[in-house]
């Protein structure tokens, strides 16, 4: 229907893009009831104000979530059930599409958590959390009805003080500075596997090197043929990620300016014209790429890479505001799609979520320093299941950990000064955890990878 040359009454739009929404129209806008289908395959039913998701509805999303519950500015906002893939369910408040207020949440073998949420984090203690996933139950802080034959984490508070030794076994490297297969020449990022592989980005050897759990020395896997641009060859690659689908590895080729997909031998350039830094890959397949010219992350559909992606950290030009970014490096991506990124400059740790116009500091952001509210030129970060936070802090020679909305951090591992014994760092550059827990640091002016194992 159409009232003075704007849309009204009952209607179906198809747009360029793919979307199709079917249901009712006011002055121009959707307002009503209808059903908008995206492009990605998640749908919407229920009720819109003004071109936004409003009143009662229904969202299913590709991956098989779905919300049924109240909306508010195109957020979920008020109360709602939202039933995971993984077969959670919460049922509870909800606050800019985040859990807040009262609620429930089960997961599949019978746990539950009934309390107060912000954030979309429970404010309880350990009794909420499904740790005893053999069935047993929580029945207190850090205490539970684990069978002596389980050996996994048993109550949340356990995991939140996780400790690693101090003195690091030499993993990867460690014989001085070189190219021989037992040496390593500024390591830069690196990714460990389920078999505790270790891929490293060997910077200034042009090539990528996998070291197998317990080798003597490594096996190169990409570029190794001198520093150049032909596919074959590498120009002082900075990072290195594993996709688990097809097994190939993805390599931020920064002195070439692209990223760059070996397979068996075979290459393929998947994005030109970036001086990539930092790379991630989120449970959906989508590729992140810190771009440290132009100052921004930017994310792309695996397998589509003909476009210029779409940006999800920065791109408002280099400064320090909270919408923008200055030489971001490492980048990490939790389970919500919210990109963290090592804003080496600005000496932060800055998170964007999903669609956000603007970062927060989670960690750092005090100006340079080695306070313990302080990072000097952070590197690697990576953010655990209970959404800690540990960075590389480069020039500190430490590896910090920081709890989102705390004040300072706490050093893990290193702090005391550079050097090149077990506890000590010469420019901690990435890290890493195996599946064991136990800490992976790329050493750079050491020529090494360090474990340091967790104290159970």
């Amino acid at each position: 229907g159409w009232i003075n040359d704007k849309r009204s009454g009952l209607g179906v739009l198809t747009s360029f893009d793919g979307e199709t929404y079917s249901g009712n129209w006011a002055d121009d806008k959707r307002n009503g009831s209808g059903t908008l289908q995206y492009a990605d395959g998640s749908i919407y039913t229920g009720g819109w104000m003004n071109d936004r998701k409003n009143g009662r509805g229904i969202m299913i999303w590709p991956n098989r979530d779905i919300y049924d519950g109240d909306w508010f500015d195109s957020k979920m906002h008020g109360l709602g059930t939202m039933r995971y893939a993984d077969r959670r369910v919460y049922t509870g408040g909800w606050l800019n599409g985040r859990k807040s207020g009262p609620g429930i949440m089960s997961w599949p073998k019978g746990e539950k958590c009934d309390a107060d949420w912000i954030d979309d984090k429970a404010v309880c203690d350990a009794i909420c959390f499904p740790q005893c996933s053999n069935g047993g139950k929580c029945t207190g802080p850090n205490s539970c009805t684990c069978t002596s034959l389980w050996t996994g984490p048993r109550c949340e508070t356990q995991l939140k003080f996780n400790k690693w030794k101090q003195n690091a076994i030499i993993v990867a490297g460690g014989n001085r500075k070189g190219q021989n297969l037992n040496q390593l020449d500024h390591p830069d990022g690196i990714f460990i596997d389920k078999n505790k592989t270790i891929f490293i980005a060997d910077l200034r050897n042009h090539r990528i090197v996998e070291w197998k759990y317990n080798a003597k020395q490594g096996e190169i896997i990409a570029g190794g043929n001198g520093q150049g641009n032909r596919t074959d060859q590498l120009d002082q690659p900075t990072d290195v990620i594993v996709d688990q689908q097809n097994h190939s590895i993805i390599i931020a080729d920064w002195g070439n300016r692209r990223v760059i997909q070996w397979m068996n031998q075979n290459q393929q350039i998947l994005i030109e014209n970036i001086y990539c830094m930092g790379l991630a890959m989120d449970k959906y397949g989508f590729l992140y790429v810190s771009d440290l010219w132009k100052n921004e992350v930017r994310q792309w559909k695996m397998g589509e890479y003909n476009n210029r992606g779409i940006i999800v950290a920065g791109g408002n030009e280099r400064g320090d505001k909270l919408n923008q970014l200055s030489r971001p490096g490492f980048i990490f991506v939790d389970e919500d799609q919210s990109v963290y990124v090592s804003d080496q400059r600005n000496h932060r740790v800055m998170k964007w979520r999903k669609d956000a116009k603007e970062g927060t500091v989670v960690a750092g952001g005090n100006g340079f320093g080695g306070n313990l509210n302080q990072l000097s030129y952070p590197e690697g970060v990576v953010v655990d299941d209970l959404g800690q936070i540990y960075v590389a802090d480069f020039g500190n020679h430490r590896i910090m950990r920081w709890c989102e909305g705390k004040e300072e951090g706490e050093i893990v591992v290193g702090g005391s000064r550079e050097g090149s014994q077990t506890n000590q760092f010469n420019g901690p550059r990435d890290l890493s955890f195996d599946d064991e827990g136990n800490l992976y640091v790329a050493d750079y002016y050491n020529h090494r990878i360090e474990k340091f194992e967790i104290i159970l």
